[in-house]
């Protein structure tokens, strides 16, 4: 009888949305993307976010 430690590691993998690299850790693979490209991701939707313009900027 083989001994539980013999047998083989199955780890879901998958690569990032954004750079695509490989992903391993389980909360990377769930959300689709590395924590960095995560971090990044973020800084550019708030960036984005305040570039657009409102009803105030177009009437000046």
């Amino acid at each position: 009888m083989a001994a539980t430690e013999d047998s083989p590691e199955v780890r879901l993998v998958t690569h990032c949305r954004r750079c695509h690299g490989w992903l391993v850790s389980a909360a990377s693979v769930a959300e689709g993307i590395g924590p960095t490209c995560a971090v990044r991701e973020r800084a550019e939707q708030r960036a984005a976010a305040r570039a657009e313009l409102t009803l105030f900027d177009i009437a000046a």
